[in-house]
């Protein structure tokens, strides 16, 4: 009787377990299948540019942010374009820790999905693109920051930079 018990709580818990899989999304792209060797041009690795910094977007040094200058880098190595969305979150810097990141000051969110607004960002100089993220507070000059880039796509799995930059340099 309890070995009959047991087998029919499992089996439950099995058909609950696969009812939730079907509601619930645990990524928010799943990666589409991409034929091969097409799937060589896509990017593997997003790298934050050296170039990236604190800047002032207008004349009147009115409106600060970051100047974000993000590489994608295919499986050959080199530069590519990468149609998704991509996260951006600043943290505070954290001396003397194997994880940098204190607190979280501010995130931003970017979608180049759409082939346009893909352009708008991409630099092709530096093959990179390239996004000026406002911020409403003055960004003190020489604080360390932790600059951290994730970027989703439906034909890639998810991808992470880190970068520690000063500001005003």
């Amino acid at each position: 009787m309890r070995t009959c018990c047991r087998l029919a709580a499992c089996w439950l818990a099995v058909g609950f377990a696969g009812m939730l899989g079907g509601c619930v999304s645990l990524t928010a792209h799943p990666a589409q299948q991409v034929p091969k060797p097409i799937d060589m041009l896509l990017p593997v690795e997003v790298r934050i540019h050296p170039f990236t910094g604190t800047r002032t977007f207008d004349e009147a040094g009115g409106v600060k942010g970051i100047e974000v200058r993000v590489e994608a880098v295919n499986g050959f190595g080199d530069s590519t374009a990468a149609f998704g969305e991509f996260a951006f979150e600043l943290y505070a810097f954290k001396s003397g820790d194997p994880d940098p990141k204190g607190d979280l000051i501010y995130n931003w969110q970017q979608s180049l999905l759409d082939a346009k607004q893909n352009r708008v960002h991409w630099d092709p100089i530096t093959r990179t693109y390239v996004f000026r993220l406002q911020w409403h507070k003055a960004i003190p000059v020489g604080q360390r920051f932790v600059l951290t880039a994730s970027f989703s796509s439906p034909f890639t799995e998810r991808l992470y930079a880190e970068h520690v930059f000063v500001s005003g340099q």
